[in-house]
């Protein structure tokens, strides 16, 4: 396999490991998700009056934002099956969990360093803060893969990154945009007006945010791959013995 990162690489890896692994890695998002999907889909359970509509925009919304903290946990558990994935083996949804779940805290403090640091380049400038994100772009697949310190896994990110911050921004932008086009599709196949017709738009777009999440933190993780492969040589046998 030619271990070049590049987008069309990463895309093409990517996305032939998520279709392979569809059903294992939605069901792995679903069960991490769990507390917001049944918090969202306890909102919009009865006729949508005024009141009950109003509440549920808050739950989705309050929702969408419980994910993005929930995602961190998906990206440290898809990790492990991207890598096992790569290096030939399929890999269960409790040993995914399980790895997820013991990666978790050291994975949150980066994703909570990363945070701030894109922050802090945003609020300067937007170019800055896009810089850092594509720097601290696997971070996370850092933390669980090479446990090298909140710090060490910032550091790392950005030396792996480095000559390659305009190949992940085109990346990143590919997926924001099957992102929107997703949503426009949910938006505009769902609602039309009815106010009941939010409970439709709530149950896909559901869906849809599982899909959008799981995607994304494969291609993170294949990013990492191939970052890893070109830079160090380091083959998948070699990443998935850190989990042996």
């Amino acid at each position: 396999m030619n271990t070049t990162f590049g987008i069309g690489n990463v895309l093409a890896t990517g996305f032939r490991i998520w279709v392979k692994n569809l059903i294992p890695f939605m069901l792995i998002t679903a069960l991490i998700y769990s507390p917001v999907l049944i918090w969202s889909i306890s909102s919009v359970q009865g006729e949508m009056t005024g009141d009950r509509l109003s509440a549920a925009v808050k739950a989705i919304q309050y929702g969408s934002l419980l994910m993005g903290l929930l995602n961190i946990l998906v990206s440290a558990a898809l990790t492990y099956g991207v890598v096992m994935e790569l290096q030939g083996q399929r890999s269960s949804i409790g040993a995914c969990i399980t790895t997820g779940l013991t990666r978790f805290f050291p994975a949150l403090g980066v994703a909570i360093l990363s945070a701030l640091c894109i922050a802090g380049g945003m609020i300067l400038l937007i170019i800055p803060g896009v810089i850092i994100y594509c720097m601290l772009y696997i971070a996370t697949q850092c933390a669980v893969l090479e446990r090298p310190g909140l710090l060490g896994a910032l550091k790392r990110s950005r030396e792996l990154t480095r000559g390659h911050k305009g190949e992940i921004f085109g990346l990143l932008i590919i997926l924001v945009l099957l992102n929107f086009g997703l949503r426009w599709v949910v938006t505009s196949v769902t609602l039309t007006g009815s106010a009941n017709d939010f409970s439709h738009y709530a149950y896909v777009l559901l869906v849809e945010q599982m899909i959008v999440g799981s995607i994304g933190a494969v291609m993170a993780s294949v990013a990492y791959y191939f970052l890893r492969a070109e830079k160090e040589g380091t083959s998948a046998q070699e990443l998935a013995a850190v989990f042996g």
